[in-house]
């Protein structure tokens, strides 16, 4: 599962890392991004070639939903099922997305408390969480939102859950968000990222509360 996590990125180096063609406005980081926030995401223009990003609602609302202020708003999509499941299905199967990430978080319980831990990349390189997109309504009323995919977890963090979000590698971006890219090539992106090299620190509990977002989020705890 992925609940929380943070980016910490100049705006240069995410248009050079997913190839965008419009600059972007300087962006602030981000430490402690939770569901229901506005989350920056990568996906396809109209045209179905450029790449833009956008700011989607994080908790998915399929566009067929009665009402998006009832029912689920899940946060995260089991990868093994995206096809099986018919508020996912039609998502992966035509609108699927790149959410940008530098780490994100699990919790280890001892005793009756909770620890969190801030897990990253070898280098502290970026993450592209895979995701999956819609819209529902129209005009005043529109509401995009998005959810992280996620697959069974790396030796590196099962120790904390077994599940953990879907990396996408940066020669798979294109396959990923490719509207012609065949259902079988999409699906054999959903893997485990290799946990060789995968930092995994246990941090303060400044990361608890979703009011908190700076630094003190990601510092190691004493």
């Amino acid at each position: 599962m992925c609940g929380r996590y943070s980016l910490d990125m100049e705006a240069r180096r995410i248009e050079l890392l997913y190839d965008l063609e419009e600059p972007l406005d300087d962006t602030m980081p981000r430490y402690n991004i939770s569901p229901s926030q506005q989350v920056a995401v990568i996906g396809l223009k109209p045209d179905g070639t450029t790449r833009g990003l956008a700011k989607l609602q994080w908790g998915f609302v399929p566009r067929w939903a009665n009402d998006p202020k009832s029912g689920p708003k899940p946060i995260n999509a089991r990868g093994e099922t995206l096809l099986d499941k018919p508020m996912f299905r039609e998502a992966f199967l035509s609108r699927r997305c790149i959410i940008p990430a530098s780490g994100f978080y699990e919790w280890r319980t001892v005793g009756r408390k909770k620890h969190a831990h801030y897990i990253r990349l070898p280098g502290e390189e970026p993450m592209s969480f895979a995701g999956i997109w819609d819209i529902w309504g129209s005009g005043r009323e529109r509401l995009a939102t998005c959810c992280i995919i996620t697959v069974a977890a790396n030796d590196a963090v099962a120790p904390l859950h077994d599940r953990m979000p879907a990396i996408l590698p940066a020669d798979a971006f294109s396959d990923w968000l490719g509207r012609d890219t065949p259902v079988e090539r999409a699906y054999a992106l959903l893997k485990s990222y290799p946990a060789a090299g995968m930092t995994v620190d246990p941090v303060g509990p400044a990361v608890n509360s979703v009011t908190n977002d700076s630094p003190e989020c990601i510092a190691p705890a004493s």
